[in-house]
C-alpha cells in the first residue's frame, strides 16, 4: 500500500472508532433499593446497584441494574419529559399491597425520567 491508502485508511478507522464510541455512550447511575423490589419480571434484593442506559432511539431505553453481587437484571423503560427534581439521581417506588415496585428513574444530568412497565410476566 502507497503512504496514501495508508493515511485515508487510518482516518477511516479513527472516525468509525469515535462514531462507535458516541454511540456507546450510555448513561450510568448509582442507586440505593429497599430489600425485595420488583422490576419487570424480576424481584431484586435490597443494596447498591450500578445502572446502566442504553438507548433504543425510539422513546426508550434498555436498562441493566447490577448489583454490587453481580446479579443482572434488564428491563426496558419508556422515557418521559419529566425532568428530575433538584437535578438529582432519584428511584420512585410504588407499592401495591405488599409489593414494592421500581416505577420511575430519574438520572442527574438527564433532561427526562423513565417509566417500567409493570411485566406482564407474574
Amino acid at each position: 500500500m502507497n503512504a496514501l491508502t495508508v493515511k485515508i485508511l487510518s482516518v477511516a478507522i479513527a472516525t468509525g472508532l469515535a462514531a462507535g464510541a458516541a454511540f456507546a455512550a450510555d448513561l450510568t447511575a448509582a442507586i440505593t433499593l429497599p430489600p425485595s423490589v420488583k422490576l419487570g419480571g424480576a424481584t431484586l434484593a435490597g443494596g447498591e446497584y450500578k445502572v446502566t442506559e442504553s438507548p433504543m432511539g425510539n422513546g426508550s431505553g434498555w436498562f441493566e441494574f447490577r448489583s454490587e453481587t453481580g446479579e443482572l437484571v434488564g428491563v426496558m423503560a419508556k422515557k418521559s419529559a419529566e425532568p428530575s427534581v433538584g437535578g438529582k439521581t432519584e428511584v420512585i417506588l410504588s407499592h401495591e399491597g405488599n409489593t414494592v415496585r421500581v416505577n420511575k428513574l430519574f438520572i442527574a444530568g438527564d433532561s427526562a425520567s423513565y417509566e417500567f412497565p409493570e411485566s406482564r410476566f407474574k
